[in-house]
């Protein structure tokens, strides 16, 4: 038992470190802004009235604020509400990977041809996830009290340790939904697909409850809704101990449920058992042309992933921009934003929220498409396609070339229907956009993907397995580089180090050159070393 939990918590590692430094950050910056945003009693008063005025507008993404003229509601609204999200993407990803991605590695024969039954081995990977998301979630009490007290606040260690308590209770059952559908599909993928799909349904539901309160009792069944009722941080909040309970509750039958579905199947198959059809050999090829034809065929393989990115962009664009007028009316009061706004040579401040808020937004669903893209590559590498790519009349490098120019067409296609609904909304904000400038940061976007790419493709002709990780490091510094450099007082050139900052602004400040030369010549090192390591390594190791 103890050789499993310690093999268990070595694979969560990494995304311990990642989530635990989201943890800290989060609300470490969110005490630190709240200070800068409201500085005296009377912009403090001033920014809860008018934050309670945009929580409505944001009631479908996040809960609605409590007492955000204190540093501790702003912080429990704004950077403990978005972990929810990232523990629940923690749970679901590290149960699948904990079944289905060691099934297909082949590694669950050999736990299982050694003296380990299956319960064991089930229980074991959930008892190191729950040690894992433990110390995540002390670390992100850390930085919610580094936050309060950066903020000129305070808060009871008691309430910490109240409001940590549904957050852990979200991961565990998210790994439980995870650990569930991983019984039903036949690869990490299609748990990964299935898992998420529950939990995206049982999310809206709770969304809804929060603008329409007479969903509430339906949407207790929403174990996002269970974990919002807790507001211990909040001054005058609760803690809600009979809905924290039915977390745990409903965590341990999920995992239990789990056990015995893993117990009751077979390996590489899915508990619901399907009739085996046999069809006679096919005379012709398929007319189908795409499976056949360099990039087309990538994008073939994945158009229903493609999609569900399409559709999620799109949705995230029409959502955000439509907020552009409320929530430019919220930051016009700050002075720094002001700032911003004059500087980007705009006198509108929702035409500066478009241009910073949803173009951030959507560069990091580009670099999450290109960090997706990157394991699939990795897991060819791994499974054995990328032997048989090359098996056929097909030189390595070409292999490198299509990915390139795979990924370059399916983060152009994203960024491009983005761009597309931001046109058609953004007028009914006030907002008239220069066509030419939204047209180029639609194509920095696409190039902002090919970098994360290139930076993913030379990781992988070395160490395949550390790519997705290495990435995902990339991303989170980048991502938290331009907040902590200013109030680190860090030199400038720190933040080139950061891929979001090399992107700019390019709709309200044009285009920053320095980052876009830096960008090009990462694509081309990048790849290039790519292709040049991957004619002469040997695949799978």
């Amino acid at each position: 038992m103890l050789t499993t939990l310690r093999y268990g918590l070595r694979t969560h590692r990494w995304a311990l470190a990642g989530v635990g430094a989201l943890g800290f950050l989060s609300p470490y910056t969110t005490g630190v802004s709240y200070l800068a945003a409201a500085g005296t009693a009377a912009a403090r008063a001033s920014f809860g009235r008018q934050t309670l005025a945009l929580g409505p507008q944001l009631a479908y993404l996040i809960p609605l604020p409590l007492r955000p003229d204190t540093v501790a509601g702003y912080l429990w609204w704004k950077g403990l509400a978005w972990m929810t999200l990232v523990f629940a993407a923690w749970g679901l990803a590290a149960a699948t990977g904990a079944i289905r991605n060691e099934e297909e590695r082949g590694l669950l024969e050999a736990w299982l041809a050694s003296p380990v039954g299956r319960t064991r081995l089930v229980l074991s990977r959930a008892a190191a996830f729950t040690l894992a998301a433990g110390v995540a979630v002390v670390v992100t009490g850390l930085g919610t009290a580094a936050g309060v007290a950066a903020g000129k606040g305070s808060v009871p260690s008691g309430a910490l340790v109240e409001q940590a308590l549904p957050l852990l209770g979200i991961a565990l059952v998210c790994f439980g939904v995870g650990l569930v559908s991983a019984q039903f599909a036949t690869t990490r993928r299609g748990a990964l697909g299935l898992g998420g799909s529950v939990l995206l349904a049982l999310y809206a539901l709770d969304a809804l409850a929060r603008v329409n309160r007479g969903l509430d009792g339906v949407a207790a069944v929403s174990p996002f809704h269970l974990a919002d009722l807790t507001t211990a941080v909040v001054p005058g909040g609760r803690f809600q101990g009979l809905p924290t309970l039915v977390l745990y509750l409903v965590a341990a039958c999920l995992v239990g449920l789990g056990a015995v579905a893993f117990r009751e199947r077979d390996l590489g198959a899915s508990l619901l058992r399907r009739r085996i059809v046999t069809f006679s050999a096919a005379p012709s090829r398929s007319p189908n042309p795409f499976p056949r034809l360099p990039v087309l065929r990538g994008l073939w393989q994945q158009r229903l992933g493609l999609l569900g990115w399409a559709v999620g962009t799109m949705v995230g664009a029409a959502l955000i921009v439509s907020l552009a007028r409320g929530t430019g009316k919220l930051l016009g009061s700050i002075s720094g934003f002001t700032r911003f706004v004059q500087a980007a040579g705009t006198s509108s401040a929702a035409t500066a929220v478009v241009g910073l808020v949803w173009l951030s937004i959507a560069a990091l669903i580009v670099a999450a498409y290109a960090i997706n893209q990157t394991a699939h590559w990795a897991a060819d590498d791994a499974e054995g396609r990328l032997e048989m790519e090359i098996a056929q009349p097909l030189p390595r490098w070409a292999v490198v070339a299509e990915r390139c120019v795979t990924l370059m067409v399916g983060a152009l296609v994203l960024a491009a229907l983005g761009s597309l609904v931001t046109a058609a909304v953004a007028p009914s904000q006030g907002v008239h956009l220069d066509l030419g400038r939204l047209l180029l940061a639609t194509a920095l976007l696409a190039l902002l993907a090919l970098t994360f790419g290139a930076i993913g493709a030379l990781v992988i002709a070395r160490y395949p397995r550390v790519a997705v990780p290495v990435l995902g490091v990339v991303a989170v510094a980048g991502f938290y580089l331009p907040l902590l450099a200013p109030l680190l007082r860090w030199p400038n050139w720190a933040l080139d180090l950061s891929l979001f900052h090399l992107y700019g602004t390019p709709l309200t400040t044009g285009v920053y050159w320095g980052g876009l030369w830096v960008m090009v010549a990462v694509v081309v090192l990048g790849f290039g070393g790519a292709m040049a390591e991957m004619r002469v390594r040997e695949v799978g190791r």
